[in-house]
């Protein structure tokens, strides 16, 4: 098996060479002549939120577009003016009507920030800009002075496509723009800038640039685009078996190149941004994929929201790679729209955040107005602190006895975050996975195999921590690795056949060999993390796990017996009521010491035991993780 990391400029497929011209750029050519319009204010301010949102949604919002009554201000954290138009010596082509200060006033009432976008289009352009320390520093006066004058809280930095020639020239650009605007007494201007789904001129240095921009716009649209010999899914979210032959970019796999380049930590640095647009293509034939013969423009989501009112057009959706379309014949010809909805976003949001990143945005705010249900999608994004299901590397499967086996299907994987591993950086693993986590509190040697199947690829890795970089050994059936205490993931992942993800069934079986002479928990003790303590609160008092809140022979403290006739009350010991005496048993104060695996107190005790013990020489701790909305039940061993 063996794969290669998708690097800039590699990889294509017939339909999706470099894009020459963005949909930023061919609507600001077709819109840059027109005024600005007078802008169709709501009857009374936004209020601002009263919570912030963990999450960014970013919208573009096109200086063409003049009704505010249509945005949902509470479903946006951020909207970038678009935009003023630069040329190659730094220059402004067209403010097109900036400052706009309706726009401004109703977004800062809601208590949305601004940031007024700056475009540079074509890679000559840029690299005379960037190359010359004069245009930088020309240019860069300029940024600063039209967001003082519009009064904008940042600025969005929209130069495509950034080549290979220019590449130290354009960090140097805006590792500038950053002091300027520190100097210029705005330490908390945000920059963002819009970065495209392939590198393709290796123009980025991404450290450097993670380094002074706040947010990482990435354009996940244009998979398919005006010029695709092919027509297909303006945003493809992935690639499966029946689009291999037309494709080979989407959004997960530039999302799992991305993943290579930064820490993760930096991908919550990264907005993913959507289609609200899609395209339609005069085809060969009604199918997927089809040759395109023409390509007739692009079509918002309210226009295809109106073709499909209209009737007269065929509704499709392509469970795969979970996309509507629309098709029908007109003039002897096949036509075709493929567009973005509801579901497809509501995918491609699941991926974004399965995937760590800071939040989603989108191109461009309006076209789907008058319709609700993009904002309503939205207003479900913002919201935080939603379930996570078991199997997810937020909420790992917890192994609670060995030898262990299980059976399951990466086809519905809990979880989509690792990537590329390190302990094995070129093999494509950005397929959906399970992950599970064992606790092991003595040395020796974990074992895990699944089979080699024919028509489907799971393979494992074993992490010291939730981080593809953390790898410590992977294998395609069968892992073995020597570890100290600890806690451990075991990621069960799908091998990418590039550019196809092998989903499907497999068995895993799991298992633990201490190594000889070593010492695990005592039979009363729960393995967590390593260490081995006593579960649900309890005090280890060196032979058992007591609760000194209410054990009479250790109240408040271990060894602190209370005097006959005491019982111990929230670790304390009080006068007796019935003059019995309140010692440890049937009395006031019930003990909670662990007497064998029939007893309560810790439920979940498959403690690392003493190598000499007929019983398993490891332990492992079902706890609930931190941070999550909900409790597992624990299965008492």
């Amino acid at each position: 098996m063996a794969g290669a990391l998708l690097v800039a400029g590699s990889g294509t497929a017939a339909a999706q060479e470099m894009p020459m011209m963005s949909i930023h750029e061919a609507e600001l050519r077709m819109h840059e002549a027109e005024p600005l319009l007078p802008r169709r204010l709501p009857d009374a301010r936004p209020q601002p939120r009263t919570v912030q949102p963990e999450r960014v949604v970013y919208g573009y919002y096109p200086f063409w577009v003049a009704d505010l009554t249509t945005i949902r201000w509470s479903a946006l954290t951020h909207l970038a003016w678009f935009s003023i138009d630069l040329d190659a010596q730094g220059n402004i082509v067209s403010k097109h009507g900036w400052p706009d200060e309706d726009v401004v006033a109703e977004a800062h009432a809601a208590g949305v920030r601004v940031d007024v976008t700056f475009t540079l289009f074509g890679g000559s352009d840029i690299t005379a800009l960037c190359n010359s320390p004069t245009r930088r520093a020309s240019t860069i006066a300029t940024i600063v002075s039209e967001m003082e004058a519009g009064n904008a809280d940042g600025v969005s930095i929209d130069f495509e496509f950034v080549g290979g020639a220019a590449r130290d020239g354009f960090t140097a650009f805006m590792q500038e723009l950053r002091a300027a605007l520190d100097d210029a007494g705005h330490p908390d201007a945000q920059i963002s800038m819009a970065a495209p789904t392939v590198d393709w001129g290796q123009g980025l240095d991404m450290q450097a640039l993670f380094a002074v921009t706040d947010w990482f716009f990435v354009m996940g649209y244009g998979y398919f685009w005006s010029g695709s010999a092919n027509a297909g899914p303006t945003g493809m979210l992935r690639v499966t078996a029946d689009w291999a032959p037309v494709a080979s970019l989407s959004m997960l796999r530039t999302l799992a190149t991305y993943s290579t380049l930064l820490t993760a930590e930096q991908r919550k640095q990264i907005i993913w941004g959507v289609p609200y647009y899609g395209r339609e293509y005069v085809t060969t034939s009604s199918g997927i994929g089809a040759s395109a013969i023409d390509q007739m423009g692009a079509v918002t989501y309210s226009a295809a929201r109106a073709d499909l009112a209209a009737g007269g057009v065929e509704a499709m959706y392509h469970e795969g790679v979970q996309n509507p379309w629309y098709r029908w014949q007109q003039g002897g010809n096949w036509r075709q729209v493929w567009y973005d909805d509801e579901r497809s976003l509501a995918a491609k949001y699941d991926l974004a955040f399965d995937q760590g990143l800071g939040g989603v945005g989108m191109w461009a705010l309006n076209y789907d107005a008058p319709h609700a249900e993009l904002w309503d999608l939205l207003d479900d994004v913002l919201v935080g602190g939603e379930m996570v299901p078991e199997g997810h590397r937020d909420a790992p499967i917890v192994v609670d006895t060995l030898p262990y086996h299980d059976e399951r299907d990466t086809t519905v994987g809990a979880s989509q975050y690792f990537n590329y591993y390190s302990c094995s950086p070129n093999t494509p693993e950005f397929g959906r996975e399970w992950v599970y986590q064992l606790d092991v509190c003595q040395p020796g040697t974990v074992i895990a195999s699944v089979p080699v199947y024919p028509d489907r690829d799971p393979d494992l890795h074993l992490l010291s921590a939730p981080d593809q970089d953390a790898c410590l050994a992977r294998d395609d059936s069968e892992l073995s690795q020597a570890v100290e205490p600890g806690r451990y993931l075991l990621v069960v992942d799908t091998y990418v056949d590039m550019p196809v993800e092998r989903e499907g069934a497999y068995a895993l079986d799991l298992d633990f060999v201490p190594d000889p002479g070593s010492e695990g928990c005592a039979d009363y003790l729960t393995c967590d993390a390593g260490s081995c303590v006593c579960g649900d609160g309890l005090t280890d008092c060196g032979d058992a796990c007591v609760d000194t809140e209410s054990d009479a022979d250790h109240c408040g403290a271990c060894g602190n017996a209370c005097d006959s006739g005491e019982t111990c009350a929230m670790g304390a010991c009080v006068g007796g009521t019935d003059g019995s005496g309140g010692g440890a048993g049937e009395g006031g104060g019930a003990s909670n010491d662990i007497e064998g695996e029939g007893s309560v107190g810790c439920s979940c005790r498959v403690a690392g035991r003493r190598s000499s013990s007929r019983d398993l020489p490891f332990g492992l701790a079902a706890l609930a993780l931190l941070g999550l909305a909900w409790r597992r039940r624990r299965t008492a061993v």
